[in-house]
């Protein structure tokens, strides 16, 4: 059961980095629950009750991720967590490269998914931060 998790959560995670390389916010909006959260590498909160809300936030983060050179990267270290039937606990690691190779930003996230008939979606993120909070 849990390596047939590990599977299907990695697979969902693969999806989501084709869909974010898209640089598509309506996109990757579609890989969310709404309403929705996602605390920030900033560590920022932010609250999303609609599609249209998901959408802006990831056209915003993603045209950012252009501005800085980044072209994406694969996930790494994939961690799939159940969390009763339907909903499971997905941690990551995101290296954002930039055409030459180089690392634009790296971080550790974790994703809680929960299952639908048409497949996984994300409910919530949190970024894993260091540090106290200011």
């Amino acid at each position: 059961m849990a390596e047939a998790l590990e599977v299907e959560v990695s697979a969902f995670i693969n999806r989501y980095n084709e869909t974010f390389a898209t640089y598509d916010g309506n996109q990757i909006a579609k890989l969310y629950c709404a309403p929705s959260i996602t605390m920030r590498g900033d560590g920022a909160i932010h609250c999303f009750q609609s599609h249209d809300e998901i959408a802006q936030f990831f056209q915003g983060v993603v045209d950012a991720y252009r501005r800085e050179g980044a072209v994406g990267g694969p996930p790494h270290d994939i961690v799939a967590v159940p969390l009763g039937e339907r909903s499971a606990l997905a941690i990551v690691t995101w290296k954002n490269l930039r055409s030459d190779g180089n690392i634009a930003r790296q971080w550790r996230q974790s994703y809680n998914l929960v299952r639908f008939a048409d497949g996984w979606r994300i409910l919530a993120t949190t970024f894993h931060l260091s540090g106290v909070p200011s």
